[in-house]
């Protein structure tokens, strides 16, 4: 069958079609608030040396409306991976804040009550040890 193809940036990781059209978007200073009318006006000379300038006038448009929805998608997928929660779950007095605070040097907040189990959740912010990374503690 067909296989699927990741590509791995310093940053974040992004389908490859998606990365290459943001690179060339990117070449011709095209940006997901560009507008289509404008994008379908210049082709020729935006596209000029591109395999996209040989693209037919009749199929510009719809082509032009992919490439910024793209973009658009591009964006918000590298916005909502630029940050990352991580929920850790398991059985009461197991050891989750315990883990927490061993694999990220994180001190353990402990519950409200008698036994100092943890009795609400709690968000733990990386940021510095493991940027962009959150750990949320569940009881």
């Amino acid at each position: 069958g067909m296989s699927h193809f990741v590509s791995c940036n310093t940053k974040y990781i992004s389908y490859s079609l998606e990365r290459q059209l943001y690179q060339l978007c990117y070449q011709h200073k095209i940006k997901p608030d560009t507008c289509v009318n404008d994008l379908q006006k210049n082709w020729d000379k935006t596209f000029r040396n591109t395999l996209l300038y040989h693209v037919m006038s009749p199929y510009r448009p719809l082509l032009a409306r992919w490439l910024i929805w793209s973009l658009n998608i591009h964006q918000l997928r590298e916005e909502l991976a630029a940050h990352t929660t991580v929920g850790v779950v398991g059985l009461s007095n197991s050891g989750k804040s315990c883990l927490v605070s061993k694999l990220f040097k994180q001190k353990a907040i402990t519950g409200t009550t008698s036994m100092q189990r943890t009795t609400v959740p709690f968000l733990y912010n990386l940021e510095g040890f493991v940027d962009g990374l959150s750990i949320a503690d569940f009881p």
